[in-house]
């Protein structure tokens, strides 16, 4: 993990820019997601420089098409936030200079291209179930839910390294959930621990609370991928650091601006945020480590 560290923190100080120009940036956001502020910040202050023009587009495809037909002739750095902007911004302005954020799988949404930048936002599951694991060494058996194949597969896959046992259940949509969680929670399959990958199923407002309190209410923690989640009530989360995410997308507006070629089709893995809810530990009678403690970025 220490060589993990070395490596991303390399890739920061490689995107650091050589500004010599201004630039026109065209920040699109799929929507407003209050989560993704510290990112905002970062990014703006690393752009100061640039003129950098906002655009929420409210999740609407439709809007989205009229504010890039808006920019076809300002030769724009587009900078996307969310998958839907990205798509967007790629299907009406495929020429335009396009860096994406907060995308979980560039592949799945069509983001592979030598043209494109971005920064993954996304830690690799093993680090994960590492992080996990020193926060809480007792939990041994993990439950996962996910509608993705691809999520369990990478994740039985990444268990074996961390030497864990993942028993995985499937769920195609938000009422799959309920008797998916019974399942792992009670009997003869029940886990340590829940844990709550980035998918879209499990994440909506209702089924996101109902797996914290039946969770909890069964004396068990969450792992998660997300701090929001962990303020919620998860026990822990190890997912992107937002602020390095808002700085190495200004690093790469800066390389192009610069008129660093190489800039495009680099893509860049955040640095990952260990974040630990010292609160429900003590609800749930779990001791955290002094090390786990030690390395974390934010304890609650």
């Amino acid at each position: 993990m220490a060589l993990g560290r070395l490596l991303l923190l390399s890739a920061l100080a490689w995107a650091a820019p050589a500004l010599v120009g201004a630039a026109e940036v065209a920040l699109l956001k799929s929507s407003d997601v209050a989560a993704w502020r510290p990112a905002l910040d970062a990014f703006r202050k690393g752009t100061s420089a640039h003129t950098v023009t906002e655009f929420d587009l409210r999740g609407d495809r439709a809007e989205g098409e009229r504010v890039l037909g808006a920019l076809k002739a300002r030769n724009a750095i587009l900078v996307t936030l969310g998958p839907m902007a990205a798509q967007v911004a790629r299907q009406f302005l495929p020429e335009a200079p396009l860096i994406y954020a907060m995308v979980q799988d560039p592949t799945r949404v069509g983001l592979t291209s030598a043209t494109i930048s971005g920064v993954t936002f996304s830690v690799p599951l093993k680090n994960q179930l590492a992080a996990f694991r020193l926060v809480y060494p007792r939990g041994s058996r993990i439950g996962l839910m996910s509608s993705d194949d691809r999520t369990v597969q990478e994740a039985q896959k990444a268990s074996s390294v961390v030497r864990v046992n993942l028993v995985a259940r499937s769920v195609a949509s938000e009422k799959d959930v309920p008797a998916a969680l019974r399942s792992l929670l009670k009997g003869a399959e029940a886990v340590d621990a829940i844990w709550i990958p980035a998918d879209p199923v499990l994440l909506g407002d209702d089924t996101r609370r109902f797996i914290l309190a039946e969770t909890l209410k069964e004396g068990k923690p969450v792992f998660s991928f997300s701090p929001a989640l962990v303020a919620e009530g998860a026990l822990v989360s190890d997912g992107p650091d937002l602020v390095s995410v808002g700085e190495q997308l200004a690093g790469l507006v800066n390389r192009m601006a610069a008129g660093d070629k190489t800039a495009r089709g680099t893509v860049l893995v955040p640095r990952a945020e260990l974040v630990v809810n010292k609160k429900i530990a003590e609800k749930l009678h779990i001791e955290i480590p002094e090390e786990a403690l030690r390395l974390a970025n934010k304890v609650f």
